[in-house]
């Protein structure tokens, strides 16, 4: 059942990358890309939930944490158009 879920989110990615090329605007390239790194952490927790690999857990969730600042960064950056404001 894990497992299913963790192909159906790789699915999932593969269908918001289009969003990622094509997007008519930078915010849509944005958010698709945050999407997909939701979605491939999600999968990663699905992977070591099944295979009870508890150290990867740990990685995920610095990785989420890495994905907020990340997004954070890149609004402020379009939003003022630098970065030390």
């Amino acid at each position: 059942m894990i497992i299913g879920l963790a192909i159906f989110f790789t699915i999932l990615s593969v269908i918001v990358s289009y969003r990622v090329v094509v997007g008519p605007t930078i915010t849509d390239r944005l958010i698709g890309a945050d999407t997909i790194g939701i979605f491939m952490s999600l999968v990663m927790l699905m992977i070591a939930l099944e295979y009870d690999i508890y150290l990867l857990v740990d990685i995920v969730l610095a990785y989420a944490v890495l994905l907020f600042i990340d997004m954070l960064i890149y609004a402020k950056y379009f939003e003022h158009g630098e970065l030390y404001r």
